[in-house]
């Protein structure tokens, strides 16, 4: 009696990648449930030796469309020629069924993201990139309304993405200025910025997100407590708040300086996490009858406020 094809489907989830290809040889029910599970999930790189994958999927739409996640990662060392990012090109645009897109590549190579305006990815949940958020970029973005995620580099400070575009976006990361393009009027919770300063102006464009801030991580050259209270202003809704500064304190700052910032943290109802120019900041409340919160820092240490030689490196909540 023959397994049912869910059965089969099952029992090859436990087996290894050479077991596979094995067992697609048995007949063509194994083949096809092989054959699905083996381009589920493809990570291509150099070290791995599987870069021939990208012309396997340019060369087999049949095969392109079993792949769910997908993540090249090209070092500036790989000579790789023209031909070859044509085939990624055509690899990208095959994988219809996607969900989560990785490409890192030579950023001359972003034109491998324009797809024909008639390929879509309707499943795509996820994309990161080291592209600059240029104009090929921006053109598959402005087809990807299913994206939750986004990871981007600096953009043009002319570009603009389409009306309408990634309307169901929730978390962004990259650079300052790629998400002053990117977030004002999309449903964004969640930004980590990667590079660039935040200043009051970023923060206030920030802040122009269709959905409520919970989240921000960020670097900024500044220690004024002005940038801590627009942010108590402009993102009321903060839930995890981080921010690093590359200003260097050559004297430690007063008890003004620390009740101020305590004040202006008060206004985050919500707010359950704090570390503010490398001080993590607790909270209690006020009183037994007052629930409203109390916020003090750890001591002040200067050494603690800047990292050993990179402020960028962790800028992600490890919640």
């Amino acid at each position: 009696m023959a397994l049912p094809v869910e059965l089969i489907d099952n029992i090859c989830t436990f087996l290894r990648p050479r077991d596979l290809a094995a067992v697609a040889a048995a007949n063509s029910v194994f083949y096809h449930v092989a054959q699905r599970i083996l381009y589920r999930d493809i990570s291509v790189d150099a070290v791995s030796r599987n870069l021939p994958a990208v012309l396997t999927i340019a060369h087999n739409p049949h095969i392109a469309r079993h792949v769910r996640t997908f993540a090249i990662r090209i070092t500036p060392y790989s000579a790789l020629l023209h031909p070859y990012y044509r085939a990624l090109a055509t690899a990208i645009h095959n994988m219809s069924e996607l969900t989560s897109l990785e490409v890192c590549a030579d950023q001359a190579a972003s034109w491998v993201m324009r797809t024909p305006d008639r390929a879509s990815h309707p499943r795509l949940h996820r994309f990161a990139t080291n592209f600059h958020l240029d104009h090929h970029v921006a053109h598959f973005l402005n087809k990807a309304d299913a994206l939750l995620e986004l990871e981007v580099d600096s953009a043009p400070t002319t570009l603009q993405l389409r009306d309408g575009a990634l309307p169901r976006l929730s978390q962004f990361t990259g650079s300052s200025q790629a998400a002053q393009a990117v977030v004002p009027g999309r449903p964004v919770q969640h930004i980590h910025l990667s590079s660039g300063d935040l200043t009051q102006e970023v923060a206030v464009n920030l802040a122009k997100s269709s959905a409520p801030l919970q989240v921000l991580g960020a670097a900024t050259s500044s220690h004024s407590v002005d940038l801590i209270n627009t942010l108590t202003q402009c993102m009321a809704h903060l839930v995890h708040l981080r921010i690093v500064t590359t200003y260097n304190f050559s004297d430690a700052p007063d008890s003004t300086y620390f009740a101020n910032i305590a004040d202006a943290l008060t206004s985050l109802q919500d707010l359950q996490s704090c570390e503010i120019w490398g001080l993590h900041w607790t909270s209690s409340k006020k009183s037994f009858n007052d629930e409203t919160k109390v916020w003090q820092s750890q001591s002040f240490n200067a050494h603690s406020l800047l990292t050993e030689g990179n402020l960028l490196d962790n800028l992600l909540f490890p919640y």
